[in-house]
């Protein structure tokens, strides 16, 4: 669909992403008609009347129905295939494109696109911080932060966009492509949306499909996830393929395929800049924690520097990034127990990758909403780094029965657990048990939509408990 053959287009979602979508096409679109929709109760802020104001018709409730006439759907990540109005579009033929399709084909910015099923925000932030650390223009966005619809007209054309995105909103692309591509792994999450694991890997295949042959594509050599598509032939598109390992002393990608950053035996961190090998810092200088943090430096190290960042700028800010809000933020540390907020780790893969940060006795806090994962991994991951785990949320039934499978199954080698309810009876119990050098850890392997409004509101609880425990002069 050409945006000039627009004569009527509908965006579905009215939060972060379909509010500028719908500014945008306002603006860009003179001579369409552009109709809102949220089939929910509206947006609580100003945005509806922000809207109406720009020209746009909105639609809430009941009333939010699919015009006749309608050319195109934009919808928001949010927003699954399940919905009234998408399922209508589908039935009709309809094109239904993301907000990212729509927003991209407004953006003439070379554009760093991120995903996968763990690590992509920090990657993401990390990218953007190397970027601005070398004084070079960059927007940060996507997924986080500042949606790819608000940026046209607001993000200067020679700024690098880097932008994290998920499985939803590469799922309905048309021509989205960016310029570097970056799949960090494939494990299980969003069942409950996509259905299958098959659908959810294809979803986020598609941000290389797009790609032409001077464009990047960069792959982790260490993911059996993408290790499993490369051997099916499943990741399509024409960009240039290369790796990255953190497995020391690696040289090249699998099949052969080229190694563009990489560990050396010693430790240090290094890149292929061209025909050259350029060092970057040793593995125990990065800022960041983690076997998992690794992948994710040699990530957002290789996309800068392949998009033109002086490797010497990079190693700087590999050696300063301290990593972003809710994944393995430190909170605080009261009578010599440090408590960690990783309230992003939705999925299991996520809680597995922060256990690597840590070697001591760790409580670690688990639960949430329900998105059909298997703990039974999980519950054996935990046995001798997981003094304890501490229940929480709908899928506290769950996980007690797969820790349950695991005590009738290796004895006393499995990990204890206890049901507490909510956030705050877990710390609770959980600062009364644990001694000093532990790691009261915030990991919960599950979505927080049972109970939090999302993994941010959780994460500041656990924050404002720890400080409440800060000042208690809790022991």
């Amino acid at each position: 669909m050409e945006l000039e053959a627009i004569g009527c287009l509908a965006v579905l979602g009215l939060r972060r992403s379909g509010r500028p979508a719908a500014l945008l096409a306002r603006r860009e679109l003179p001579a369409a008609r552009v109709v809102a929709l949220d089939e929910g109760a509206g947006p609580p802020d100003d945005t509806t009347a922000q809207l109406r104001a720009a020209g746009v018709e909105v639609l809430v409730g009941e009333a939010a129905v699919l015009p006749a006439a309608v050319d195109v759907l934009v919808k928001s990540p949010g927003v699954p295939d399940e919905s009234p109005s998408v399922q209508e579009a589908l039935r009709r033929g309809v094109t239904v494109w993301s907000e990212v399709e729509f927003a991209g084909r407004f953006l003439p910015n070379r554009l760093i696109g991120i995903t996968g099923t763990n690590g992509k925000t920090t990657t993401t932030e990390l990218t953007g911080a190397i970027f601005a650390g070398a004084g070079l223009p960059v927007a940060v966005g996507g997924n986080i932060g500042y949606a790819l619809a608000g940026m046209p007209g607001e993000v200067p054309p020679e700024a690098t966009i880097v932008a994290e995105l998920s499985s939803f909103q590469l799922q309905h692309i048309e021509r989205f492509r960016p310029d570097v591509a970056v799949l960090l792994n494939l494990t299980e999450d969003h069942i409950d949306r996509h259905g299958s694991f098959r659908e959810y890997v294809d979803a986020k295949l598609h941000i290389f499909e797009n790609q032409l042959p001077g464009d990047l594509a960069l792959l982790c050599g260490d993911d059996a996830g993408t290790l499993a598509e490369l051997e099916a032939a499943s990741i399509a598109g024409s960009g240039r393929r290369a790796w990255f390992s953190a497995e020391r002393g690696r040289q090249v990608g699998p099949a052969g395929e080229p190694l563009l950053a990489g560990v050396r035996d010693d430790g240090m961190l290094w890149l292929h800049l061209g025909d050259e090998r350029v060092e970057l810092c040793q593995a125990e200088d990065l800022a960041l924690r983690g076997e998992h943090n690794l992948q994710n430096s040699l990530a957002a190290a290789a996309a800068a520097c392949a998009a033109g960042v002086p490797a010497g700028a990079t190693a700087e800010t590999l050696r300063s990034f301290a990593g972003v809000p809710h994944r393995l933020q430190v909170g605080g540390v009261v009578g010599g127990v440090t408590y960690v907020n990783d309230s992003k780790a939705t999925n299991v893969d996520a809680t597995l990758k922060a256990l690597t940060a840590y070697s001591v006795g760790v409580h670690l806090i688990l639960g949430g909403y329900d998105k059909g994962a298997v703990y039974d991994e999980l519950a054996a991951a935990t046995e001798g780094l997981v003094k304890q785990v501490l229940l929480i949320g709908a899928t506290a039934p769950q996980l007690e029965a797969a820790f349950a499978a695991r005590r009738a199954a290796a004895g006393s080698r499995a990990t204890p657990s206890v049901v507490c309810g909510d956030l705050e009876a877990a710390l609770i119990a959980a600062a009364r048990d644990a001694a000093p050098g532990d790691v009261v850890l915030l990991s919960p392997a599950c979505a927080s939509w049972d109970q939090y409004r999302d993994y941010e509101e959780r994460g500041e609880h656990f924050l404002r408990l720890v400080g409440e425990l800060r000042g208690a002069g809790a022991s």
